[in-house]
């Protein structure tokens, strides 16, 4: 089975997300367009991430898929394309920040401190960090992925074992 994720999808995705920002709908033909991708391709990856990621209208057409189109995405697919932060991608901004701060520190104590942090959010304390996270940011986003609609959104965002999924929220928005 072929990995579409990466070299579809994601595109699609992001494309629907950076045009819905500037239109109330976006059609197959906008995002075929914008990614270059041909209108079957864009299609078949809208159709695989509807319901999860956006909201795909099929309209009666006669199988044009030119017309069809996107007028919503979910909190998730704004948290796959980067546009909103997950608690696990702010823990790994932290731990990078934390590893450029300790490879620019001259003092050799504060550049062993800042180290150890790194390494702390980045492995050892690295699930509490992202709850604690999340109690400041929303939810996490590590729910799993349903009916094989790609990778949960924080997929490949340094996600670690042994955190616990909890329903996600917009941001701002608190836990149930």
């Amino acid at each position: 089975m072929e990995d579409t994720w990466a070299v579809r999808d994601v595109p699609v995705l992001g494309a629907v997300v950076e045009l819905l920002d500037h239109s109330y709908m976006v059609t197959v033909s906008d995002v075929a367009e914008k990614t270059g991708l041909d209108l079957a391709e864009v299609s078949r990856s809208l159709d695989s991430m509807d319901p999860t990621f956006v909201d795909f209208r099929k309209t009666e057409t006669g199988g044009d898929p030119r017309f069809w189109y996107v007028n919503r995405v979910t909190p998730e697919a704004r948290q796959a394309v980067g546009q909103w932060p997950t608690a696990e991608s702010l823990v790994d901004r932290l731990v990078k920040a934390f590893s450029e701060a300790a490879d620019h520190e001259e003092d050799a104590e504060r550049h062993y401190q800042l180290r150890q942090v790194a390494g702390l959010l980045g492995e050892t304390v690295r699930d509490v960090a992202v709850r604690v996270t999340a109690t400041i940011t929303g939810p996490l986003a590590s729910k799993p992925a349903e009916a094989s609609n790609g990778p949960s959104p924080s997929a490949g965002a340094g996600s670690s074992p042994g955190t616990s999924p909890e329903p996600t929220a917009t941001p701002g928005e608190s836990a149930s």
